[in-house]
């Protein structure tokens, strides 16, 4: 079965061995590149959403897919 090309902020917290939001501020403030905050303004939604990409974060820690 082919692994779906983003994760969730409590996946990414998981294999990051952090919480959730610290993966959330990391991102927004940029210092995580892997990846993106979309803000709730941009997409009607109550709060902001995050996409977070598996390639770039298994990059990030050193990981091959």
């Amino acid at each position: 079965m082919k692994e779906k090309e983003t994760l969730t902020v409590p996946e990414a917290a998981a294999i990051l061995g952090c919480t959730p939001q610290a993966v959330r501020e990391r991102i927004r403030r940029g210092v995580w590149k892997f990846g993106e905050c979309l803000p709730k303004a941009k997409t009607g939604n109550s709060c902001d959403t995050f996409v977070i990409y598996r390639r770039k974060l298994y990059r990030h820690i050193g990981r091959d897919i």
